[in-house]
């Protein structure tokens, strides 16, 4: 290439350089051509995120230092709510039993699950068939699923106590006594959720890679064994989940509650939903119902955040 030639191709390239200010402008044009299209598919539900949840959160959050503002005009009242809420003996007892319920039901469950899932695994035959068995209560709506176990156990026309009464036996009082009442939603609940929790837990034995299985099998490792150092040590991440979404969830009782037992016998069975309820509509107290829907979005957070730190570490581990 003669010396002309090169001179012109210098030009050429100077002409196409482009300042340090001309280059922001065409990167930030190009990062936001590349925006627009993730704008356009996240869009939709960041409107409906705003409008349904962001939105009413922080106006509840507002409502929790007020009285009134559904109604009539909110009344700031600073914490007020909050020092009723606290000092509130019902709401203790609510917090109690929602406590007891959720160790309960999540640790039976969990246990149940884990088990039936691995004897799903083991054994092929017939797998379809207990799934579908085992998934279709979780399908029935929660008021029907209330009225089934409500016909199954209630002291003067309930199934299981017709069956004792004709046998000769004594019958049992399900919904009228402590602690079999709060033992009894427990039931109905875990009866509901047991085949959402055996479809996860098996889908994640199913992902273990066979070789392991196969190699602890060589080595002589048990059924049990092969279960407690292999299948649960890779179902950490899933049990991280699971705990968190089973929290979140079990938190949240109040159907069961209200079709079964209505708070009762003297409180035994209510839940803080079931009280927060009960102070909205039945009690129009609004500031204290919406500081203990803001008190227990706090509560599932921090042991959110408390199951991840502990499972979350050893599942890296």
């Amino acid at each position: 290439m003669s010396q002309t030639d090169q001179n012109k191709v210098l030009i050429d390239w100077q002409e196409l350089s482009l300042s340090d200010e001309e280059f922001r402008r065409a990167r930030s044009r190009y990062k936001l051509r590349g925006l627009i299209p993730v704008m356009g598919f996240l869009g939709p539900f960041l409107l409906l995120w705003t409008v349904f949840l962001a939105i009413p959160m922080l106006w509840s959050i507002w409502l929790s230092f007020n009285t009134g503002g559904l109604i009539d005009e909110a009344k700031f009242v600073g914490f007020d709510n909050w020092s009723r809420m606290l000092s509130n003996d019902e709401l203790v007892r609510s917090l109690k039993n929602t406590a007891i319920y959720v160790v309960i039901a999540i640790l039976t469950v969990f246990s149940l699950a884990l088990t039936i899932a691995g004897l799903l695994n083991s054994n092929k035959r017939g797998q379809n068939f207990f799934k579908v068995a085992l998934y279709f209560p979780l399908l029935v709506p929660p008021i029907m699923a209330g009225m089934i176990f409500f016909f199954l156990t209630h002291y003067d026309m309930g199934i299981i106590n017709l069956v004792l009464q004709a046998t000769n036996h004594e019958k049992l009082n399900f919904l009228g006594d402590n602690p079999n009442a709060l033992l009894t939603i427990v039931s109905l609940e875990v009866w509901r959720g047991l085949g959402f929790w055996v479809l996860f837990f098996l889908a994640g034995l199913q992902s273990i890679p066979s070789d392991l299985i196969d190699a602890a099998k060589i080595d002589g490792a048990g059924s049990v064994r092969r279960f407690r150092k292999i299948s649960l040590p890779t179902l950490r991440p899933l049990l991280l989940f699971a705990v968190i979404i089973a929290l979140i969830f079990n938190f949240q009782l109040f159907d069961s509650v209200q079709v079964l037992t209505k708070g009762g016998p003297v409180l035994g069975t209510t839940s803080v939903v079931w009280f927060i309820y009960k102070r909205l509509f039945a009690f129009q107290d609004i500031g204290l119902a919406y500081a203990t829907s803001v008190g227990l979005l706090i509560v599932v957070v921090v042991l959110t955040v408390a199951a991840y730190g502990f499972l979350g570490k050893r599942s890296e581990n």
